[in-house]
């Protein structure tokens, strides 16, 4: 999509507001040219010695103010525009993210993505919502002209032509500005993207003595960007010169070509106010429209990068019902209707395959009955968290089918939410905030029963031990809680949720042995909960009602454990290689 559908796609979705700043703006014009013209006559009535000379200047006095109270006008419209806007295109871009699988990385780096939310729809508005009043300024110009030339054909084309060779070669420097804004976004984006990367990195380069190097490719990364930056600036330097003296000297041109005809009296000094006022308005005008022309090679741009992250040109510019109240509400607990109470999961073929390795699944075919508890086990790589994003959508499925009750999920990632299925990934996810807050995670408190959620994962120790209890802050991605208390404060946030089925990737892997034990006592001791559990730990195997037994993303062997020590050779060496101090488990 060019910059021009883009910008013309979006004023009808604000067509509105588009009217309102065209029209404000277009009052005010008129009125600015009015108050010349009503100067020009006030210079030609002074010799006569009547009162036209009073009237024109109240005339001239009263299109000035106007034109000033117009701005109101136009800049509501311009503010209308710029709010509906930015707000619709981070949304759809917000959108374009939670649709895609979750478990897929974004096609860029979070810094990049967060200087596509801020710079780049910031940008963009900013020069869309010019082109209204670009629009204006071209009409007020080719009016102004036509009436110079009734005026004296002669100086309207000598001002013409200077204004447009002005003119060209501002756009000829508006082009240079926006080729070197294009290479200070993508510097700037390689930037903030190392920089997000060495800040969550601290304790790797400090282990490994690599600071100094990080932060040698972290200068000549800026410095990267600060040449560029500097040409770019040089550009607007100039810019900003030829804009407040070249049309100056356009004007002097006129002023020369005039002296002549004042002489010879077939130019009045009416009339050369006239000309000297309109062609300064001209001229300021063609500062704006030059820009606007330029800008949309570069809105254009920015335009492709918010695409790329809404998942498409028309996904970016799709309408939404935009709610600007400063409090969004807590979300109700989610409905449970009938249909939704599982009585049987079935997954036949299911396989995903990660372009980059060629690794995954394959053929996978299983079933979950109510009330049963699954693990699915077996050695590092083998498969077992591609298997559960692939069955929840968070990975896009390449064959086979998920049926809920006999019926097929024809889109997990939507399906499979609360009050269906609450899952806890392999490494959970915590947001500054209280420990409360990320319990509820947008739930009303009211439709949560905090003190059994809490319980479920055994985190009531740890509240009672922190100072605000479950106000305490957690910190930015709960840096202030242990990797335990993280894992347990993501299980409570499911429990809170109390789904028809749990879906746990090795959720104990950093609790110490008791904790463990105890939260499997609590989480075996749930009636009629429906489990599915990623785990290579002895307490979860030796409770399972089956086991999915995965080998190079195939499901080798399934079965109670008693019966794969039995009959699968893999099972037996899987489960001697656990640790000893993992084999005092809960009894079955």
């Amino acid at each position: 999509m060019s910059g021009l559908r883009f910008t013309a796609r979006l004023f009808r979705m604000t067509l509105p507001a588009v009217l309102l700043a065209t029209f404000g703006f277009g009052l005010g014009s008129a009125l600015a040219a009015l108050a010349a013209v009503m100067t020009s006559r006030f210079f030609a009535a002074l010799p006569g010695g009547t009162q036209e000379p009073v009237q024109y200047a109240i005339a001239f006095l009263l299109a000035s103010v106007a034109a000033q109270l117009s701005d109101f006008i136009w800049q509501a419209g311009l503010t209308l525009m710029d709010r509906i806007l930015t707000t619709l295109l981070r949304i759809n871009m917000l959108r374009g993210i939670y649709r895609r699988p979750g478990a897929l990385p974004l096609p860029v780096t979070p810094g990049e993505a967060i200087t596509r939310f801020r710079d780049d729809v910031l940008e963009s508005c900013f020069y869309i919502h010019r082109f209204p009043l670009s629009l204006v300024d071209v009409a007020t110009a080719a009016g102004i002209f036509a009436y110079l030339f009734t005026v004296q054909p002669l100086l309207a084309a000598l001002g013409a032509a200077a204004i447009a060779g002005v003119f060209l070669a501002m756009r000829k420097l508006q082009e240079n500005i926006v080729l070197y804004r294009d290479q200070v976004m993508e510097r700037t984006e390689a930037v903030t993207g190392y920089l997000g990367e060495i800040l969550s990195a601290v304790p790797v380069l400090q282990v490994a003595g690599a600071v100094p190097d990080a932060l040698r490719r972290f200068r000549d990364l800026n410095q990267d960007r600060e040449v560029v930056s500097l040409k770019e600036r040089l550009q607007w330097g100039l810019l900003f010169a030829l804009s407040e003296n070249g049309f100056y000297v356009a004007l002097g041109l006129v002023i020369l070509a005039a002296a002549p005809l004042l002489a010879r009296g077939q130019f009045s000094p009416a009339q050369f106010a006239l000309f000297q006022m309109l062609l300064q308005q001209v001229g300021w005008r063609m500062w704006g429209v030059s820009e606007s022309v330029a800008q949309l090679r570069a809105v254009g741009v920015y335009q492709a990068r918010m695409a790329e992250l809404a998942g498409g040109d028309q996904e970016l510019v799709a309408g939404a019902r935009l709610d600007f109240r400063e409090e969004i509400p807590p979300e109700p607990a989610p409905a449970r209707r009938p249909e939704d109470a599982l009585e049987v999961l079935t997954v036949a073929g299911l396989t995903y395959r990660h372009p980059e390795t060629g690794r995954g699944i394959a053929d996978v075919s299983f079933t979950l009955p109510r009330g049963s508890f699954t693990v699915i086990t077996g050695r590092i790589g083998s498969g077992k968290t591609t298997l559960v994003r692939t069955l929840l959508g968070l990975l896009p499925a390449e064959a086979g089918e998920v049926r809920w009750n006999g019926q097929v999920v024809t889109d997990p990632m939507a399906f499979f939410t609360p009050p269906r299925i609450a899952y806890t990934p392999q490494v959970p996810r915590i947001f500054s905030g209280s420990l409360r807050a990320n319990i509820l995670l947008g739930l009303a408190e009211s439709d949560v029963d905090m003190e059994e959620a809490v319980a479920a994962a055994v985190l009531e120790p740890d509240v009672a031990q922190f100072p605000c209890g479950l106000e305490t802050e957690v910190g930015s991605r709960g840096v202030k809680l242990s990797g335990g208390q993280v894992q347990r404060t993501a299980a409570a946030r499911m429990f809170a949720r109390q789904p028809e089925l749990l879906v746990l990737d090795d959720i104990s892997s950093a609790l110490d042995s008791e904790t463990e034990a105890e939260l499997w006592r609590r989480l075996f001791a749930r009636e009629g909960a429906t489990v599915l559990c990623v785990s290579n730990r002895r307490a979860a195997l030796e409770r399972a009602d089956q086991i999915l037994l995965l080998d190079e993303g195939r499901l080798v062997a399934a079965g109670p454990l008693p019966e794969l020590l039995r009959t699968s050779p893999a099972m037996r060496e899987l489960w001697t290689a656990i640790a000893p101090d993992e084999k005092a488990g809960i009894a079955r």
